[in-house]
């Protein structure tokens, strides 16, 4: 059998399409991962391609041309748009194609707008996304919330919820210094956070409840690793780290490969997921940031919504906190405050449910179903 997984957004470096979806599909035949940028790997199987652009748009005819050399079976699409180059190649080659769902998309679609007309995109985009699942073989979803905003539970079939757990031991995996991260590879940090800068996910009220820390904690170390996603944003950011007098507490990586991120997590000790809770679309998310915390021994800080009550305050794996700076700042300070010996407890207790419920390896086996399922159809 031959699979190949479309990206016109994502790299084949890819934690979840590379060390995820591609390797455990090796056990089935030979896996191109094939996306817009990346490494290239054409010896060893999961193969590794990428088209010569970096437009989301002209990717999709260069990935539909790449994929049609290999003549595959099944065709996973990552992103809505790819779906119709799925489509395309079903037609031409008849394979069969899968929607792979990672996040609510027609959610994230909106945010671009102001209501009212964000409510009206968001219906638009959620009827445009139903209609491209409606004509492939199969979907699978990061969650079941995700799934059922594309289908309803009367019409799952050929469904499957695919949960974004990370894979066991994968920051073990990582023993080299990355070259872009070698000014900061000697130091530890106290708290960290990774994914997108946006005011939505609380980048100014971290700087501030840091100005916070500073006083109890003169020597604190904070990173924060993301990408800003409009230049005022991060005008705004360089502002009140000036304005908080953060430069020399507040590490900034703009960027670092997925595959990369352990690397710092294994340096630091707090990890921070911060989100406005009226941002519904954040609040039903369990974000993979949180559980690869969790895979390097982090306990996390939170944002207090009912999912990371039940998963953080719970199992006692970190602390969770209103959205504010001020109590941003004082959950952490009850975390920083722990003696070793707790912290340690709270540490391994963190991995071990990783190890136990929240990993890759559990998943796996309803991929290889969905896949058997899909390849013994006519």
């Amino acid at each position: 059998m031959k699979i190949c997984i479309i990206s016109n957004s994502h790299q084949t470096t890819d934690v979840r399409l590379y060390h995820k979806l591609a390797i455990s599909l090796t056990k089935m035949g030979k896996v191109h991962l094939i996306c817009a940028s990346g490494i290239r790997n054409s010896v060893k199987n999961p193969f590794q391609e990428v088209v010569a652009t970096e437009s989301a748009w002209q990717a999709l005819p260069l990935l539909y041309k790449k994929a049609k050399k290999l003549k595959p079976d099944i065709v996973i699409c990552v992103e809505p748009l790819t779906v119709f180059v799925g489509l395309l190649l079903r037609r031409k080659t008849r394979c069969k194609v899968i929607f792979d769902v990672h996040e609510f998309f027609p959610d994230a679609f909106a945010e671009r707008f102001h209501p009212p007309l964000s409510w009206m995109m968001k219906s638009l985009y959620l009827g445009f996304e139903r209609w491209l699942q409606s004509r492939v073989d199969a979907t699978m979803a990061v969650s079941k919330d995700v799934l059922y905003q594309l289908v309803p539970p009367e019409k799952q079939t050929n469904t499957a919820v695919i949960q974004n757990y990370p894979v066991k031991d994968i920051w073990e995996l990582e023993n080299e210094t990355p070259m872009e991260l070698n000014a900061i590879s000697g130091m530890e940090f106290d708290l960290v956070y990774v994914g997108g800068l946006t005011p939505n996910r609380g980048v100014f009220k971290i700087l501030k409840s840091v100005s916070l820390l500073k006083r109890e904690f003169p020597s604190l170390n904070v990173l924060i690793v993301g990408k800003f996603f409009d230049s005022e944003a991060e005008k705004q950011f360089n502002q009140e780290l000036n304005k908080y007098s953060l430069n020399a507490v507040v590490y900034y990586q703009d960027w670092v490969s997925p595959d990369k991120i352990g690397f710092l997590l294994k340096r630091s000790k707090i990890g921070l997921w911060v989100f406005n809770p009226q941002n519904l679309r954040l609040s039903k998310a369990l974000p993979l940031k949180v559980l690869e915390y969790f895979a390097a021994g982090l306990p996390v800080v939170a944002t207090r919504s009912k999912l990371m009550c039940k998963l953080v305050e719970k199992n006692e794996l970190g602390a969770c906190c209103e959205y504010s700076s001020e109590s941003i700042a004082k959950a952490v300070a009850k975390l920083l405050r722990l003696k070793k010996s707790e912290y340690r407890l709270m540490s391994k207790r963190c991995e071990d449910i990783i190890e136990e419920k929240y990993n890759w390896e559990a998943v796996e086996p309803k991929l290889i179903t969905l896949m058997e399922k899909l390849a013994a159809r006519p």
